[in-house]
């Protein structure tokens, strides 16, 4: 199966770029986008019908998607606008297509990337925009650093759950908005604030790696696990997981810019399982 992959597309962001035309674009059976469409999730999933009227697409909430807006609020009208159609909204939720399992969720992180959980939340409930622009409640609360914490356990959870499935020889295609990696690059974008990656990025490559029977069922690492949020290119075998970020960044913005933000963004890439 040919998997189309690209993330953090920014639309509100972008001006002058759009996904290449039929003609243009790679051989795909399935299109994954992982997240930071566009905000509000249900105007993603139009985008996405206008020009991907026939094939699969896995669209996964990043936090862009909800700003502005109740966060489950916006999932539920993705979801009815995306109702009987090729386009797949998922939070902790599944599809099969073909003979390959998807698994998606937005993830959140646990905070706990520099070992201070705690310290990591009160920087990014004062820093991060997600907890200033994010409602919950029917829009009566923001959305905060524990109320993420609560939903990454949860997603966390569900993938196990999933990875403990029996699945033959099913191959398993995990998508999340926040990376599960603990260094995406080397080198740093300029500006880069370490002090906020608690709140981009959990280690979770122990579920990359199998684990033995304890009562619940082995765990079987997913084949390929999509991520994005970092604005950064990535792709590497963890365990038996390879592991792909493909994100295009904000921009461009013509007539002052010509390109988007992260220079490794490839529009065209293609991932065969």
């Amino acid at each position: 199966m040919r998997l189309w992959i690209m993330s953090d597309l920014h639309l509100e962001l972008t001006r002058g770029w759009d996904l290449p035309t039929a003609e243009q674009r790679p051989g795909f059976d399935v299109l994954i986008i992982a997240g930071d469409l566009v905000p509000k999730a249900e105007r993603g999933v139009k985008w996405l019908l206008e020009r991907v009227p026939d094939r699969h697409v896995i669209y996964v909430m990043g936090n862009h998607e909800a700003y502005g807006e109740d966060i489950d609020r916006t999932l539920e009208k993705a979801k009815e606008a995306a109702a009987g159609t090729n386009v797949h909204v998922l939070e902790n939720e599944s599809v099969r297509i073909g003979d390959v399992i998807f698994a998606s969720a937005t993830l959140w992180t646990d905070f706990a990337l520099h070992g201070d959980p705690q310290g990591a939340m009160a920087i990014a409930g004062e820093r991060i925009n997600d907890h200033k622009k994010i409602r919950i409640n029917h829009y009566r609360q923001r959305f905060l650093p524990h109320h993420a914490l609560t939903r990454h356990f949860k997603s966390v959870a569900f993938l196990k759950e999933e990875m403990r499935k029996q699945r033959g020889e099913d191959r398993l295609v995990v998508a999340t908005h926040h990376a599960p990696v603990r260094q995406i690059s080397e080198a740093p974008r300029p500006g880069s604030d370490h002090a906020l990656d608690p709140a981009y990025r959990s280690d979770l490559t122990r579920l990359m790696v199998p684990e033995p029977d304890d009562g619940r069922g082995a765990l079987r690492p997913a084949d390929l696990w999509v991520f994005a949020h970092t604005h950064e290119s990535f792709d590497a075998v963890i365990g038996q997981t390879r592991a792909v970020s493909n994100a295009k960044g904000y921009g461009p913005w013509p007539p002052g810019e010509k390109t988007w933000e992260n220079q490794d963004f490839n529009e065209k890439l293609i991932i065969e399982i």
